[in-house]
């Protein structure tokens, strides 16, 4: 991979999250299923939840109302309230493939700010793995409906006052 491909196959955003950061890591790894969007399910039937197993080598998936799972990823670092890593095995057709040398990873550093405030920064790196396709995926995924939304509703949980 030449650095400019490095460059090119990631998605970055800077979050600001108005709460402390055991809150901000809890919602996203926790609850993830109460505010990630309904239409951004994998496969034909919408998921009922979505879990993240808290523990290195735990699966990131979705249940679909019909009970059936799908694994977005794994986790591949898990140090709370800090630090997540996972893997991403959604593909380009967004189809699902469980070889980790075709997987993106989705990596989450939480950094408080004050007793009341966490800067959250996000990447989706290393999309190239995918194959062929990727860049497709990564203006698919940077674009407004893709990751920006996504980060504006998990902010958006984690400053509810019930989160």
């Amino acid at each position: 991979m030449t650095p400019e491909t490095a460059q090119d196959a990631v998605v970055r955003r800077t979050l600001r999250v108005e709460v402390p950061i055991e809150k901000a890591f809890k919602v996203f790894t926790e609850r993830m299923g109460r505010w990630w969007p309904a239409t951004h399910h994998v496969g034909g039937t919408p998921f009922k939840d979505i879990f993240v197993e808290p523990r290195v080598g735990g699966r990131w998936y979705e249940i679909n109302v019909k009970g059936s799972e799908c694994i977005w990823g794994s986790v591949l670092a898990w140090e709370p309230p800090k630090r997540v890593v996972l893997s991403w095995h959604v593909q380009p057709d967004w189809s699902v493939n469980g070889d980790m040398a075709r997987a993106s990873e989705v990596a989450l550093e939480f950094l408080a700010e004050g007793p009341e405030s966490t800067r959250v920064e996000f990447e989706h790196r290393r999309l190239d793995k995918h194959g062929e396709g990727w860049t497709k995926m990564r203006e698919q995924v940077g674009a407004p409906g893709g990751w920006p939304a996504i980060l504006a509703l998990y902010v958006e949980a984690a400053q509810r006052k019930e989160s």
